[in-house]
């Protein structure tokens, strides 16, 4: 299991440490990985309920669901993960090591 550095842990490789377990990706439901994706374009709860025709509540308790899986304490984090490996997210892959 792979996962993002401690805020205390350095820059490696000139990219910033990004939260969360990168192996979880494949873990993600269709669904979760859709709420993922339209969280790393900033969508709000009510813009993703929207966009998939779910209520706000059913978004919440995906994003919840979505932060167990990888190992993420609050939304932003999960926001910058989904941000990072947005391409990994959409395809439902692994991502590659480094």
């Amino acid at each position: 299991m792979q996962q993002g550095n401690d805020q205390g842990d350095t820059v490696q490789n000139g990219q910033p440490p990004v939260p969360g377990d990168l192996d979880a990706i494949t873990d993600l439901t269709p669904r979760e990985r859709q709420v993922l994706l339209l969280l790393s374009r900033a969508a709000s709860n009510r813009d993703i309920g929207r966009t998939l025709g779910i209520a706000e509540r059913t978004v919440k308790a995906h994003l919840t669901k979505i932060m167990t899986k990888i190992s993420v304490s609050s939304r932003t984090e999960a926001a910058l993960f989904a941000f990072a490996h947005h391409r990994h997210i959409h395809h439902g892959e692994p991502c590659p090591t480094g």
